[in-house]
């Protein structure tokens, strides 16, 4: 029996010792692949053209990350628009697992789905972070006949209606607070006059060479105009007033009407990210949102924080998600 127990303590130590080198081995693996870092070029993809509000973004993070001494190759902001950001997104999407991809999302990337744009869904990517809202401004010429929400709900409800510009395309944050304000106006908005581009700045040129009599957008694209007495804001889908110079633009709220809309912007990374990369990730956005630039530009484009890590990005998306689901199901761009 001694004999026995001896044998026996001896199999259960060699046991343990093995289970332990496991564990050790394990732990360093982890440990390595906490510690992923990028070993190429990386490409910020956006899903409009130049010069909009989304190259603007990813221009911005660009900057920052630039003067991350830890972070030693380069960045390159790539635009590929087109498909209301399904372009961009399903070239990230394909870059299975890797973390040099990375692309600005926007509400499209939910909305895609349910107008049956493409066939990437959301879940084809992997969520790295949540950056901020803008709320949703309507716009018209300064000096044209719509000079307050009033005057677009009264036109509206006319047999010709006016033509409103909206971006990125449908299903985006534009598109949804116009159908939301056709909605609490009583009004179908499937008899609507809706016209889609690109991006927000070409829906804002169009308006300035009256190709279109109202477009929607974020201050970050507008206000520039709204300054030099170019175009007019005759309201804004926030729940309260913006700060700053554009505090004067009534929301929808005071106007009567309860329309609501923010478009968020996030960071997505392409299918089946890891969480080494996602985690490197979301420690370097994390360091931008902190940052002194970032800040400024939350003033400066009217830019409402509200950051958020890949986990709770992901739960924001399905949220959002079926939100969308309810707001689009009786479009006749509806699935």
């Amino acid at each position: 029996m001694g004999i026995g127990r001896r044998s026996c303590f001896g199999v259960f130590t060699g046991i343990a010792l093995v289970c332990l080198w496991a564990c050790v081995m394990s732990g360093q693996a982890r440990s390595q692949a906490s510690q992923w870092a990028p070993q190429k070029n990386i490409e910020l993809i956006v899903p409009t053209a130049p010069g909009s509000s989304m190259d603007l973004l990813a221009r911005l993070i660009q900057d920052i990350l630039k003067k991350d001494p830890s972070l030693k190759p380069p960045i390159t902001v790539q635009a590929r628009s087109g498909g209301g950001g399904a372009v961009a997104w399903t070239y990230v999407s394909r870059k299975v697992g890797d973390g040099h991809y990375l692309a600005i999302s926007g509400p499209t990337l939910l909305s895609n789905e349910l107008l049956g744009v493409g066939d990437l869904t959301y879940k084809d990517v992997t969520p790295v972070a949540q950056l901020f809202t803008e709320y949703i401004a309507f716009a018209v010429n300064a000096d044209g006949p719509i000079k307050t929400g009033a005057d677009l709900v009264d036109a509206l409800r006319r047999p010709t209606p006016p033509s409103v510009g909206i971006a990125p395309g449908f299903g985006g944050s534009n598109h949804v607070a116009f159908v939301k304000l056709a909605r609490a106006a009583q009004i179908d908005p499937n008899k609507l006059t809706t016209v889609p581009f690109k991006a927000a700045n070409e829906a804002i040129n169009a308006l300035l060479g009256g190709h279109i009599d109202v477009a929607m957008s974020t201050m970050s694209v507008i206000a520039p105009f709204l300054e030099a007495g170019k175009l007019r804001a005759i309201a804004i889908a926030a729940p309260k007033r913006i700060g700053g110079a554009q505090s004067v633009i009534p929301t929808w709220k005071e106007q009567g009407l309860d329309v609501v809309e923010g478009n968020w912007r996030g960071i997505v990374g392409p299918k089946n990210l890891d969480q080494p990369e996602t985690a490197y990730w979301n420690s370097r956005l994390a360091a931008v949102v902190n940052s002194a630039e970032w800040a400024d530009s939350l003033e400066r484009y009217y830019w409402d924080a509200d950051y958020a890590d890949s986990a709770t990005s992901r739960k924001f998306l399905d949220a959002r998600y079926e939100e969308l689901r309810a707001t689009l199901a009786t479009l006749n761009l509806g699935k």
